[in-house]
Order: structure tokens, then C-alpha cells, then sequence
């Protein structure tokens, strides 16, 4: 049995996966394009909204609206939707922080629920158990490119008179029934972030298909200005929100190439998922028969330490980190956070255990050849087989 490299054996993988952000030449001429036009900022230029434009229409969308981050993305879209003080917004505990401080920043108060075992998406019952009357919307995040169950959570908005807000910070590409994430509920929000599927460093995309509601979004994020009117015309107390034409120049750039890297992660996904499917204690991330494609942010797989002679994930995660695998960590569940400790809300077990009960794998690994996204596989088995004598060891430090 080959010893591990946490415990000064050799490591699985000297070699190191991709590297992420990807760039080249693409993104270079971009920029110096930009540059000598002097047109910087989109008042100016067309570039970020060229971008906008096209990725709207590679995930099935309408309108696009190119914005300064995916959190600005969610308080328009609030905005847009008449959301403000005295009116909830549900929220999985599950996600980033900023999928529930964009709903304080509007005024609103946002209410935490638990989410499904397996997907960490939003459990569309215990969303309908948390509505009351000043409920306004749902916000459901795709967790790790996953697609929470838009069926039943169409329905439920349906016949509760509620908005659906799609946030798909780690959906860019993930599919369901044939269509894009980000164009099933009223909005769908992306965040272009560093570590994101497509990124410029910051930056996000606000989708709809609804005229009406383009219109108000579009208002909000560019200082409340009304399209047609004098520039110093300003109808609403909006925000300014523009992307940069740098950024949309960089990000026309990654969109090129995406749905390359898309393919690849899909398919290197599916097969990582079905080997770690043979280890005992390794339950990875299901893909449901309706989700046609996961864009995979992260590969996330739940892990039974009893099938690891009771190593605790973290212990696990720095033995895996030492074979060379690049991990993520999971988001803490929201109501652990300080931030909303006075908040009232039910339990959340689901949440609480999956934060600590999952390895997120990034996904740059996905882009590596075959056999190197299965050498996942193979560190997680020489962890299963060294386990008892790492824990053993830890238990003398």
C-alpha cells in the first residue's frame, strides 16, 4: 500500500491540473482594441453589451443585461420586481452570502430554508412551508452548476403568486428540458468572478424574457435613467451597475471558447461521478434525467467519514490536497453565519450537515485529459486505504 502524502509519501499527481483564469491572444487583442478605441465605458462602446447579448442567447434568453457583479445582478433584478422593505424573499442555506445580502440591500428580509440532501439546491417544500403573506419571491441557486428542481419550483411560484429569481453563479451552460438556467424564472442572475466558468476578474450578466421587466432592471442599473429621455433625465433613485467595456471585451473573448471547456467538463464529469460512485462512502452530486447539462463549478461528492475509518473532512480534504487535487471548500449553511443570527428561521439540518459532509472539487480539474480527472478517483481509494493509519497518527499528535 502506497503511503500517503500527507503522511510523507510520494503524491499520487505531480503533475498540476490547468490552470484558471485561461487566456491568450483572444483576450489580449481584445483589450488593446479597447484601448485604442477610447471608448471605456458602454455609454461609449457596445462590447459589453455584445456580450450580454450573445450569452443571453446561449442560454436561452431574450434580453441581457451586462452588470458590475452577480450580487448587483440579484438587487436589480429585486428592484425590478417591485421587492423592498416590509417583503421576504426565500433563500436556500446552501450559497454564497451575497445570494441573501442582496435581498437586504433592497430593504427586504431574507428567509432561510434547508435544501434537498443530494443537489444542496433549495427543497421546494420546505420553501412553501416558509411563505407567508409578505413573501414576494423565491431565489433559487443552482448549486455547483446543478439545476434545483425548476419544475416544482414553477409550480409553486405559479400557484403562490410568488417571482422565481434563478441564481446561477456556478450555472453557466447547466441545461433543463432542453433550455438554458437563467431564462426559466423571472431573471437569472451571473456572476463573472475570478473563479467563475467564464470570468473578466468581476462582472455579471442579468437575464430575462420579459420586456417589461428588462426595462426597470435596465433603469436601475444604469442611475435610474429612462431609455429615449435626455441623459440627465432620471426617473427612479437608481444605481450605477455598468459593466466596463474592458470587461465585456475579455468576456467576449471567454465566451468562445466555453463551450469547448463546457463539453469537456460535462463529459469528464460524468465518468469522475461514476467512479466514485464505486467507493464506498463517496456519493456524488446526482444529475437529474431533466438537467440536460451541469456546467460545474465545482465537483461536489458527499463523503461518509465511517467508510474512512472516521477521518473528519477536513482531515480528508488536506490528504486529498496533498495527492494533488485542487479543492474548493463548501459555503458554510447561511444560518451559521453571524450575519443572521437574530433572524428568525426553522432548523436546517440538511444544510448544516452537507457544509460538513462535502468535497468540492474545482473545476479546472475537469478540463485535465481523462485519466488525469480520474486520478480523483484513485487519491480518494489510497485515502480509503490509508485511513486508518493516518487517523491513528493524528490521534498521537
Amino acid at each position: 500500500m502506497a503511503e500517503l502524502a500527507i503522511l510523507g509519501g510520494p503524491p499520487l499527481r505531480s503533475r498540476p491540473y490547468p490552470s484558471w483564469p485561461i487566456w491568450d491572444d483572444t483576450e489580449r487583442d481584445a483589450l488593446i482594441a479597447t484601448l485604442q478605441s477610447g471608448a471605456w465605458w458602454s455609454g461609449d462602446g457596445g462590447r459589453a453589451q455584445a456580450f450580454a447579448d450573445r450569452f443571453a442567447t446561449f442560454q436561452g434568453a431574450r434580453h441581457g443585461l451586462p452588470m458590475t457583479n452577480g450580487t448587483h445582478t440579484i438587487e436589480a433584478a429585486l428592484v425590478a420586481l417591485g421587492v423592498g422593505r416590509g417583503d421576504e424573499v426565500i433563500v436556500p442555506a446552501i450559497t454564497f452570502v451575497a445570494s441573501a445580502t442582496a435581498v437586504l440591500a433592497v430593504g427586504a428580509e431574507p428567509v432561510i430554508v434547508d435544501v434537498d440532501a443530494d443537489t444542496l439546491c433549495i427543497d421546494p417544500a420546505a420553501a412553501e412551508a416558509a411563505i407567508t403573506p409578505a413573501t414576494r419571491a423565491i431565489i433559487a441557486v443552482h448549486c455547483g452548476g446543478c439545476v434545483a428542481d425548476l419544475d416544482a419550483l414553477l409550480e409553486l411560484c405559479d400557484r403562490r403568486g410568488l417571482q422565481l429569481v434563478e441564481d446561477c453563479a456556478h450555472a453557466h451552460g447547466s441545461s433543463w428540458r432542453g433550455r438554458g438556467v437563467g431564462s426559466w424564472g423571472a431573471f437569472g442572475s451571473f456572476s463573472m468572478q475570478g473563479g467563475k466558468l467564464i470570468t473578466a476578474g468581476e462582472g455579471g450578466v442579468l437575464l430575462t424574457n420579459d420586456d417589461r421587466l428588462e426595462d426597470l432592471a435596465w433603469q436601475h442599473h444604469n442611475c435610474g435613467r429612462e431609455r429615449g429621455r435626455w441623459f440627465y433625465h432620471h426617473r427612479t433613485a437608481g444605481s450605477n451597475l455598468r459593466m466596463t467595456e474592458w470587461q465585456g471585451a475579455v468576456l467576449s473573448a471567454q465566451l468562445q471558447r466555453f463551450p469547448d471547456q463546457h463539453a469537456t467538463r460535462n463529459a469528464n464529469a460524468v465518468v469522475l461521478g461514476a467512479a466514485l460512485a464505486e467507493i464506498p462512502g463517496i456519493r456524488p452530486q446526482p444529475r437529474d434525467e431533466r438537467m440536460d447539462a451541469n456546467g460545474n463549478y465545482c465537483f461536489i461528492f458527499h463523503y461518509d467519514p465511517g467508510s474512512f475509518a472516521g477521518l473528519p473532512l477536513r482531515e480528508f480534504e488536506a490528504a486529498l490536497e496533498a495527492e494533488g487535487i485542487p479543492l474548493g471548500v463548501s459555503y458554510p449553511s447561511l444560518g451559521d453565519l453571524e450575519l443572521f443570527a437574530g433572524h428568525d428561521r426553522p432548523p436546517l439540518p440538511v444544510a448544516v450537515n452537507a457544509a460538513a459532509t462535502t468535497v468540492w472539487v474545482e473545476h479546472r480539474t475537469l478540463l485535465a485529459r481523462r485519466e488525469s480527472v480520474l486520478d480523483v478517483a484513485r487519491a480518494v481509494e489510497k485515502i480509503q486505504a490509508g485511513a486508518a493509519e493516518l487517523v491513528a497518527r493524528s490521534a498521537t499528535v
